[in-house]
């Protein structure tokens, strides 16, 4: 897909912010830094001179430039943080306002709210909405099995629920069974070591999410990066890494994982999952799916 003249792809998709904004975003930045370690230096001569003749018998609980961000960045903007809601996470919501920000004095509630547009939710379907199907069911579950079973799956935290959900997961994505996590971090992170270990390779996008670079630096096995939702540069990577096999001992590889997401969650772009199940099919590598953020919303 070749890149058109204006930073996006020919297929209208934006790739990259224009130049103007790069640009005036490093001059605020940089500006922003500089005067605020000239404050730093400032305030280091006033109390240098405030402090003459006295003497200190303790040292500073931290250095100026541990919280320098927080000082200097975070509390001029952080009003735009952090937003206390009053509703269920819907498509719009409610915030509470709070009083603007002055230096680095907590932000006071108002008591006023304001209904607006929800971009920063996980509620993709809904589901935590107070919605006339799901809402009661869900009180109906707790009133019955608690919020919490306070046990590991493997001992006493397997409830009947958990049975029926893992049955209906797995008729949905059409498996013999499925196995589901009580955290999608976890699901990575725990779930990508017990696939592979030492004298397998994981070959990753590079702009997969923490968990499943956590994930694959727990595992053991190799791990290579090819460019993010580029089926090209996997299936060089793939080539070259079978002809080279294993580091010193040129073995081949026990398992060669490849590992994407179905949308990407900090890009919100699709996954081209079809060349690259292509490219693996090819070379016969497995393909690991995260579709967190993906499944029942589009699916593979």
């Amino acid at each position: 897909m070749g890149k058109a003249d204006d930073g996006q792809t020919a297929g209208g998709h934006e790739t990259a912010p224009r130049i103007v904004v790069a640009i005036t975003t490093l001059i605020s930045w940089s500006f922003f830094y500089c005067f605020g370690h000239l404050r730093d230096f400032v305030r280091s001569q006033v109390e240098k001179h405030r402090a003459k003749g006295a003497k200190l018998d303790y040292a500073p609980i931290r250095q100026d430039y541990e919280d320098f961000y927080t000082r200097r960045m975070y509390y001029r903007l952080h009003d735009c943080f952090n937003r206390p809601i009053c509703s269920a996470p819907d498509a719009h919501m409610d915030v509470l306002l709070r009083t603007p920000v002055t230096g680095q004095k907590p932000l006071e509630r108002t008591g006023e709210v304001r209904r607006c547009l929800n971009l920063g939710s996980y509620n993709y379907l809904g589901f935590a909405n107070q919605d006339p199907y799901c809402t009661p069911r869900v009180l109906e579950a707790l009133d019955k099995y608690g919020w919490g079973p306070c046990s590991s799956r493997a001992e006493a935290g397997t409830t009947p629920v958990h049975v029926a959900l893992e049955q209906e997961l797995a008729e949905f994505v059409g498996k013999p069974a499925a196995l589901t996590f009580g955290m999608g971090f976890a699901t990575n992170s725990v779930g990508i070591p017990a696939l592979v270990g030492r004298g397998s390779l994981i070959i990753s996008d590079a702009l997969n999410h923490s968990s499943i670079v956590s994930g694959a630096r727990g595992s053991g096995a190799k791990v290579k990066v090819f460019q993010h939702n580029d089926p090209v540069s996997l299936e060089a990577l793939l080539r070259r890494s079978i002809s080279e096999g294993q580091p010193r001992t040129h073995r081949p590889w026990k398992k060669i994982l490849v590992v994407v997401e179905g949308i990407y969650s900090m890009e919100g772009e699709i996954c081209n999952l079809a060349a690259i199940v292509a490219v693996c099919r090819k070379y016969k590598a497995y393909v690991y799916l995260d579709e967190a953020h993906s499944i029942g919303a589009l699916g593979a």
